[in-house]
C-alpha cells in the first residue's frame, strides 16, 4: 500500500462510526462510567481478594503485590474500557482523547497552576473538616461516615507509605503515573468530549469535573476533587491536549506521595494536622488566600493564551481570504 492509499485508508477509518455512534452522549457517559465502576471496583476488588485472600486489613508482606494489582486494574479496567468504548462510539481515538501536542504557554501555566493551588486546597480541607466535626447536630451520622473512611484511609496509608527509595518509586507509579494516565483518558477524554457534544464548553468542563469528584466516593474531599477535576478539564480544553492534564494530575499526586514519604502519613489528612497557634493560623489563612488569588490569575492567563483563540484567528483569516 503506497503512502497516498494509506492516507485515504486512515482517513476513512477515522470517519467510520462504531455501533454505539447513535447512542445519545449522556447515555453513553452513564454506560461508560457504569462499566468502568463494575470492572474496577467489583471485578478488580474480587481479583485482589482472590490473589491475596485479604479484605481491607492488608498485611505488610502483601503490600507490593496489592500495589501491582491496583496498577494492573487501573490500566485493564479504566484505560482499556475507555479506549474500547470510544472505538465503539466513533472510532476517532486521536480526536476524542486530544492526542495532540499542547500549546506550550498553556501547558506551562497549567503546571504552575497545579502547584500554586495546593496551599489553598490544604487550607480549605483543614477548615472544612474543623467545621464539620464541630457541628452541634448530626454528629452521630458524621462520625459513622468518619469511621468508615478512617478504615479506608488506614488502608491507603499502608499502600502509600514507603520505607525505601525503590519502594517510594513503586508507589509513585501506583498513585501518580497510573491514575494520571488512566483517569485522564476516562474523564478528560471520553467524558469531557461527550459532554461537549451536548452543551457549551464551560458546562462540559464543569460537569466532567463534578463527575470526576463524585467517582472518587470521598465526601470529605468532594470540593477539592471538584476543583481539581474542573481545572484538569479546563487545561485540556484550552491547551488542546490531554497531555497537559496528564502532567498536572501526575504532579498533584506526586506531591502527595512525596509529602507522605518525607513527612509521614499525617500529610494525608487535614484532620490529623497538629493544633496551630494563633500566629500559625493567620499565616495558614493568608497563604491559602494568596494561593487562591494566584490560582485565579493563572486561570485568566490560560484563557488569554487559549488554543481556541488561535483557532478563531485562523478561521477569521481563512474567511477573509
Amino acid at each position: 500500500m503506497n503512502e497516498d492509499n494509506f492516507n485515504i485508508f486512515e482517513k476513512r477509518q477515522g470517519t467510520r462510526k462504531g455501533p454505539l455512534a447513535n447512542m445519545p452522549p449522556l447515555i453513553f457517559i452513564f454506560l461508560s462510567l457504569t462499566i468502568v465502576f463494575i470492572l474496577y471496583q467489583i471485578v478488580g476488588g474480587l481479583i485482589s481478594f482472590l490473589v491475596t485472600g485479604e479484605d481491607l486489613n492488608i498485611k505488610d508482606e502483601n503490600l507490593n503485590l496489592i500495589r501491582v494489582i491496583l496498577t494492573f486494574a487501573q490500566f485493564m479496567f479504566i484505560l482499556f474500557p475507555s479506549v474500547f468504548l470510544v472505538m465503539l462510539q466513533d472510532n476517532n481515538i486521536k480526536k476524542t482523547f486530544r492526542l495532540e501536542r499542547p500549546k506550550i504557554a498553556v501547558f506551562i501555566f497549567a503546571i504552575i497552576g497545579i502547584l500554586v493551588v495546593q496551599p489553598f486546597l490544604q487550607a480549605y480541607l483543614y477548615y472544612q473538616n474543623e467545621l464539620i466535626f464541630s457541628l452541634p447536630f448530626g454528629q452521630e451520622f458524621i462520625n459513622s461516615i468518619k469511621k468508615l473512611f478512617d478504615v479506608l484511609e488506614s488502608t491507603t496509608e499502608k499502600l502509600v507509605t514507603a520505607g525505601t527509595v525503590p519502594e517510594f518509586l513503586l508507589i509513585v507509579v501506583v498513585i501518580a503515573v497510573t491514575p494520571a494516565i488512566c483517569e485522564e483518558f476516562l474523564f478528560r477524554g471520553l467524558v469531557l468530549k461527550n459532554f461537549e457534544k451536548i452543551t457549551v464548553a464551560s458546562r462540559a468542563i464543569f460537569f466532567s469535573g463534578l463527575i470526576f469528584a463524585f467517582f472518587h466516593f470521598h465526601p470529605f474531599n468532594l470540593i477539592p476533587l471538584t476543583v481539581l477535576g474542573i481545572f484538569l478539564a479546563f487545561v485540556v480544553y484550552h491547551s488542546g491536549s490531554i497531555y497537559t492534564s496528564v502532567a498536572c494530575h501526575f504532579i498533584n499526586n506526586f506531591i502527595s506521595a512525596l509529602a507522605v514519604f518525607i513527612l509521614g502519613t499525617d500529610a494525608l489528612s487535614a484532620r490529623n494536622a497538629a493544633v496551630m497557634t494563633s500566629q500559625e493560623q493567620i499565616q495558614f489563612i493568608l497563604l491559602g488566600i494568596f494561593s487562591l488569588a494566584a490560582f485565579i490569575g493563572i486561570i485568566m492567563l490560560i484563557k488569554k493564551h487559549s488554543i481556541t483563540k488561535d483557532q478563531l484567528t485562523e478561521v477569521n483569516i481563512t474567511a477573509n481570504e
